[in-house]
């Protein structure tokens, strides 16, 4: 029988028997001789298609089976064929190819993987680009996050003044978390790098001695993977996805995860800094102090969430024009800037204060009840009135102030308060000045 290296060969007459089988065949088989003579030649070898007639040179592919099992792609064709229907077949091994072509088909899949995460940037990066609020920033992060990593939760945590703080999403392991441990997302952000977890016990590794491993199992959480929010190297904030089933990372996990939360870090930064610039510019250039507007805001933030009573106190200086007139607008100012000073020593640093234009303050403060309310108020006129090292004596400042107080039974409205301590302060100057007035809002 002809032999060829790495060629198989097997003959097989009218009746599709095998009659002969070189040992290329044989090895592939993993088979003697007298386990392949004799038998149909469809029980070891599967078609894709017909043989192709004698001298076509096409071949067809096939798959070799033998008795233990053995399994091999391999491409077969007729050589030739006598008058009485024996046909000898040329058989090759493209199990070789085989594997390639796997590995073809999942380098196809990781660049399909790559198209989709590409894609997943691309939109993020334009709804990143809308948002204008810090909030709406970790929301987008979250539900981001969560498609592109198929993850079970996601939770985003921002640095706040009072420490890392989370802001949305769902955190799993908080019920289950140490007493004295810092906050889920505070090693990733001082850390500033993408922190893997693959099992419980890589847990521990970031918070040692604290049991971490155990806390993962409590939650039911098998991996994770955390990344800092950073923006011109300073981290503002971390993203942890969790998994409640084990989870491989591969190569393009941590680069994804950067790129995201890089994405939500520019911006957070972009959103503090508008932040930044329109407070300024709601500040009066002179004294630094808070506009009218920026007063209600303040409030809104500092004061109306506990408190017994809201007092709003109006302050009007007395003798402000002469030092103006005789003195000119710098010693003017600078008397402004001495008075908002005095004003600010009196007053507790969570009370309000501002300007409210020309020679005009507002302060506002919790305070327990009215009385309180005009004690305060009449300890900043008497600091106000105090001399002034830079003032001749005869140009003495005084104060008319006004001032309203309303309990905490409802929201108050401050331009209804505001306006109702400018009408005190108003008869505090029509009685001559340098006293305090208590008003009414007119509800009361």
């Amino acid at each position: 029988m002809l032999n060829l290296p790495g060629c198989g060969l097997i003959t097989i007459d009218g009746q599709q028997v095998i009659v002969d089988a070189n040992s290329q065949v044989l090895e592939w088989l993993n088979s003697v001789r007298a386990e392949i003579i004799g038998r149909p030649f469809d029980r070891f070898l599967t078609l894709r298609m017909p043989l192709a007639d004698a001298g076509d040179v096409r071949p067809t592919d096939a798959t070799l089976h033998g008795i233990s099992g053995v399994v091999r792609p391999v491409v077969v064709g007729l050589l030739d064929e006598d008058e009485s229907g024996t046909q000898r077949i040329a058989v090759y091994d493209v199990s070789t190819r085989s594997a390639f072509n796997l590995g073809f088909r999942g380098a196809e899949a990781k660049t399909e993987r790559g198209r989709q995460r590409l894609q997943i940037l691309l939109n993020s990066a334009v709804g990143f680009g809308n948002v204008r609020a810090e909030v709406d920033a970790a929301e987008l992060l979250v539900d981001v996050a969560q498609r592109a990593f198929a993850a079970t939760f996601v939770s985003v945590h921002l640095q706040q003044p009072d420490g890392v703080v989370q802001v949305a999403g769902t955190n799993p392991l908080a019920a289950h978390w140490p007493a004295g441990v810092r906050p889920a997302g505070a090693v990733t952000l001082v850390g500033g790098k993408v922190l893997v977890v693959r099992e419980p016990q890589d847990a521990e590794a970031y918070a040692p001695g604290v049991g971490m491993s155990e806390v993962y199992r409590a939650a039911g959480i098998h991996a994770a993977i955390a990344s800092p929010l950073r923006s011109h190297g300073e981290s503002v904030g971390a993203m942890i996805c969790y998994f409640d089933h084990p989870r491989e990372f591969d190569e393009e996990a941590v680069p994804l995860a950067e790129a995201l939360t890089n994405q939500a870090a520019q911006a957070v930064a972009r959103i503090r800094l508008e932040e930044t610039l329109r407070r300024a510019a709601m500040h009066d250039e002179v004294t630094g102090l808070p506009n009218r507007r920026l007063v209600e805001e303040d409030v809104t933030r500092t004061l109306l969430t506990h408190y017994t009573a809201l007092s709003v106190i109006f302050i009007d200086l007395d003798g402000f024009k002469p030092v103006n007139d005789m003195l000119g607008h710098a010693a003017g100012d600078a008397l402004l800037r001495d008075v908002a000073h005095r004003i600010r020593g009196v007053i507790r640093d969570t009370d309000v204060l501002g300007r409210f234009g020309g020679d005009e303050f507002i302060a506002v403060a919790a305070v327990e009840s009215p009385g309180d309310a005009a004690v305060l108020a009449d300890r900043i006129r008497v600091a106000i009135a105090a001399p002034y090292d830079d003032l001749p004596l005869g140009l003495p400042i005084t104060a008319s102030v006004g001032v309203v107080t309303v309990g905490n039974d409802g929201a108050p409205v401050m331009d209804q308060l505001i306006r109702a301590a400018d009408h005190a302060m108003y008869e505090a100057k029509m009685a001559g000045g340098d006293r305090v007035t208590v008003g009414s809002t007119g509800a009361d």
